[in-house]
């Protein structure tokens, strides 16, 4: 099951794709390189993501889809 959520980016490393902190509950997302970069994602970032459970353990979930949230003025 997918859930929507806002992060917070922790690490983005060039290549390797990004890491991420929910803000509702503290649990670690990673988002892939495709995401990570079509975002041009960088740390402390906030962003608004699609997330399912990961195939592995750690982190416990995986972006699908993201964006960045509109700031206040643009339309």
């Amino acid at each position: 099951m997918a859930v929507k959520a806002m992060c917070i980016i922790t690490r983005s490393e060039e290549g390797r794709g990004a890491y991420a902190v929910r803000m509702d509950n503290d649990e670690n997302v990673y988002f892939p390189l495709s995401v990570s970069e079509a975002l041009e994602l960088e740390e402390f970032d906030e962003v608004e993501a699609i997330l399912v459970k990961n195939d592995r353990p750690e982190p416990a979930w995986r972006a699908i889809r993201a964006r960045l949230p509109l700031e206040e003025g643009d339309s």
